[in-house]
């Protein structure tokens, strides 16, 4: 083991000093003992002032580290307001089988963000979660209903309800996710949002638990396309309008139907090819 060269000459010092205390020459021997001591101090003084100049540069780099993680953490915060805000894109909409089907292609964001106390520890996240998916909405023919009005020319349809089907592809991706804790980087440092590495196991457990929430959020169909039923409808109402104009010129379409209205399967031609009448088959 090798000591530094400063500990030998105080070493050597306090020996010389006990050697002339032995040989009674106290004057001199309390001469050296006093300049190894001053020695030793200086030592111990320079020491200390490396440490105290070190740890005021470490102070810096983390109050420089902390101002760094405050401007992405406002960042991140503006981001997931902007995604929370923004509307989802719809891609391609086309339709499949005339009534029966649509198939919606489209993707979406779910975001995140929430304050929460984990294990005694106060911490915060937010991310946003991408959803793409391809989504089947349709009518179904046999729900449709019927009432034609002879003397008026009019054939009334109701029960035009657009239902979600079924989903094709789906697919998740986290666009960010982050997490952070409330707490000071040592003793003499204030409280603020930063990042602890420790936690991000509990952050994987939140995004798998958010992620497989928001899986079954969408299981019925995803709230987003609440806005989709107008638009399909509009679709089906002009598509019953074409498909039976040459039946009847003048069609009705009402959200209310009683017993008079039959299913699509009982109507027929009648014997009239001209006016091409609509009758219900007995």
């Amino acid at each position: 083991m090798k000591f530094p060269k400063s500990y030998l000459i105080i070493a050597a010092l306090v020996i010389l000093a006990l050697i002339l205390l032995s040989g009674k020459l106290i004057v001199w021997g309390l001469v050296v003992l006093g300049a190894a001591l001053i020695i030793l101090g200086i030592q111990q003084l320079i020491k200390l002032n490396v440490k105290v100049t070190l740890f005021e540069d470490n102070i810096k780099k983390l109050d420089e580290k902390n101002t760094d993680l405050a401007k992405q953490n406002k960042d991140l915060a503006e981001e997931n307001n902007f995604l929370r805000e923004r509307h989802f894109q719809v891609t391609q909409i086309k339709s499949i089988l005339e009534l029966n089907l649509f198939e919606i292609d489209t993707k979406f964001t779910r975001p995140i963000s929430n304050k929460e106390e984990y294990d005694g520890r106060e911490i915060k996240y937010f991310g946003s979660l991408s959803v793409s998916l391809k989504a089947k909405y349709g009518i179904d023919i046999k729900e449709l209903r019927f009432k034609y009005d002879s003397a008026g020319d009019v054939l009334t349809v109701a029960s035009i309800n657009p239902k979600f089907l079924s989903f094709g592809t789906r697919k998740m991706e986290w666009d960010f996710f982050e997490i952070f804790e409330y707490r000071s980087q040592n003793l003499f440092a204030d409280k603020k949002w930063m990042v602890s590495y420790d936690l991000f196991e509990y952050a994987n457990k939140l995004k798998e638990k958010y992620r497989m929430s928001v899986e079954t959020s969408i299981e019925k169909g995803p709230e987003e396309f609440e806005w989709i039923y107008k638009p399909i409808r509009q679709n089906v109402e002009n598509a019953i309008k074409v498909l039976f104009k040459s039946m009847c010129p003048n069609i009705e379409i009402t959200d209310k139907h009683d017993e008079s209205f039959i299913p699509i399967e009982k109507l027929s031609f009648g014997p009239e090819p001209v006016k091409k009448k609509l009758t219900e088959r007995t």
